[in-house]
């Protein structure tokens, strides 16, 4: 398995994404370094997320082969995710993946490939791999 070496980042919750942004700029003293209609990224690795299944701070693991992680997670039973239409996830197979891989779930984005997956005990396990692009 291709072990978390750390963490690349966390995602939290913002139901109001510029309300959200608007308080984390001013707390960090700095604007977002990536931004879309539903997600932004600041350079200490701090993120916020509108989208719906962000309920919680989401620690993403950083490991060097996402997809032999993804193999040994699926093999310990974990459930593959995929982001579907609404901006939620749900379990490949049970509705067409609009980001990322179709069959994985897993996104590729300029510099980083990632996958949410569910854990046998129901807790999301969000995994980073950094590629050069």
């Amino acid at each position: 398995m291709s072990a978390p070496t750390g963490f690349a980042n966390v995602v939290y919750p913002a139901a109001d994404l510029d309300a959200s942004v608007a308080a984390f700029t001013s707390m960090l003293g700095a604007e977002p370094v990536f931004r879309t209609a539903d997600y932004a990224m600041y350079a200490i690795g701090i993120a916020l997320s509108s989208k719906p299944w962000v309920r919680h701070p989401l620690p993403f693991w950083t490991v060097a082969d996402i997809a032999a992680a993804h193999a040994s997670m699926l093999a310990l039973g974990a459930t593959a995710l995929g982001e579907i239409a609404d901006g939620s996830l749900a379990e490949i197979g049970t509705a067409p993946v609009v980001n990322g891989d179709p069959v994985t779930g897993i996104v590729d984005m300029p510099g980083n490939r990632l996958a949410v997956l569910k854990a046998v005990d129901g807790n999301l396990i969000a995994i980073n791999q950094s590629v050069g692009w």
